[in-house]
């Protein structure tokens, strides 16, 4: 459909730390490429959340200048204010579209639905989070895109960034909150001969009281062998993951994960617990699960050791964010959009 125009209505700017943000931005660049216009409409990512104020978010939507609205959604950007939203969204009489970055939340399941019903299509990022929503006929399956990009040289990358050239080093990179499971990471490494490099910190200030015990425990536990470097932006990522070996992601919950995307699309073999989203992605071998930190401990070691099989996982990652590439995410996309106007 040539000129389609479309409101995106998501956390914007470079100065917010926000998943969501980093996916919107790499999902409007890759609309535009496509010869979509992509108008922002800016969700207000941090401080105060009234439905007055979600109200008029949905108001400022340019609606004499887009075809439909297409809304990223997670519970704790809206914190409770869906229902203002999108009734004040559907005064524009424009198709909706909505992401839904998280679903099936126990206690959550009513706004689910009710997301549902105020949408004309609703986009989800894998099988598990379609199968919680149980809508298949108004809900769809496109992937979260991966931007396969190279890490910078081992040698130059530790150089850079002051670490030891030959040490076996596994790493993480993400936000850091209880649900991570860092925990279990730093249990593994203890019993391995690795370092552990963390990148990571929370979306506003230097960090937290949660990150401050983390890291106290992490020097007990792994005296002289962790270092953390704080919130890594996107122009030192290279770096990082040139330096590590392997990456390990060790979260207790996703519905889908940027962080493990991202070393997914630097190549990088990846050790993930084994939840829904993560096996899916097992299936296709661009990963390998653990279910109990022994197993991951026995996975990393392996990994360190044998120089054929981490070659072999970092091809399959590699071939992964190809088979997911931004272009073709936004190609799936438009043809949602076309067959929500052709409606």
């Amino acid at each position: 459909m040539a000129n389609l125009r479309v409101a995106m209505v998501t956390p914007w700017g470079r100065h917010v730390r926000c998943g969501i943000r980093a996916y919107s931005e790499k999902l409007a660049r890759a609309l535009a490429a496509q010869g979509a216009e992509v108008y922002v409409v800016r969700w207000p990512r941090f401080g105060h959340m009234t439905p007055e104020i979600a109200a008029r978010v949905a108001e400022s939507v340019p609606a004499d200048r887009v075809d439909l609205v297409h809304v990223q959604h997670e519970y704790g950007l809206f914190r409770g204010t869906e229902r203002a939203f999108y009734r004040a969204l559907r005064e524009h009489g424009l198709p909706v579209v909505t992401t839904m970055h998280t679903t099936g939340v126990p206690g959550k399941w009513a706004l689910d639905r009710f997301i549902l019903a105020e949408s004309d299509a609703v986009v989800v990022h894998n099988r598990w989070c379609l199968e919680l929503l149980g809508q298949p006929g108004k809900a769809r399956v496109i992937p979260h895109g991966c931007e396969p990009r190279e890490p910078m040289p081992r040698r130059e990358a530790r150089r850079r960034l002051g670490l030891p050239e030959d040490a076996p080093l596994v790493g993480y990179v993400g936000f850091i909150s209880p649900v991570k499971g860092l925990e279990d990471l730093v249990e593994a490494v203890r019993v391995i001969r690795a370092a552990l490099l963390v990148g990571g910190g929370w979306h506003v200030g230097p960090g937290t009281d949660y990150i401050a015990r983390l890291k106290a425990r992490a020097l007990e536990r792994l005296p002289g062998r962790v270092q953390f470097l704080g919130y890594v932006p996107d122009e030192q990522l290279p770096a990082v993951y040139g330096a590590v070996d392997v990456v390990a992601y060790p979260s207790r919950f996703m519905s889908e994960s940027g962080a493990l995307l991202m070393a997914l699309s630097f190549g990088r073999a990846v050790v993930a617990r084994d939840l829904p989203p993560v096996r899916e992605k097992a299936e296709q071998g661009a990963l390998w699960t653990f279910r109990t930190p022994e197993e991951l401990a026995a996975k990393l070691a392996r990994l360190l050791e044998d120089g054929d099989a981490r070659a072999a996982l970092e091809r399959a990652a590699k071939a992964y964010a190809e088979r997911n590439s931004w272009p073709r995410v936004a190609e799936m996309h438009i043809r949602l959009y076309e067959d929500v106007l052709s409606r």
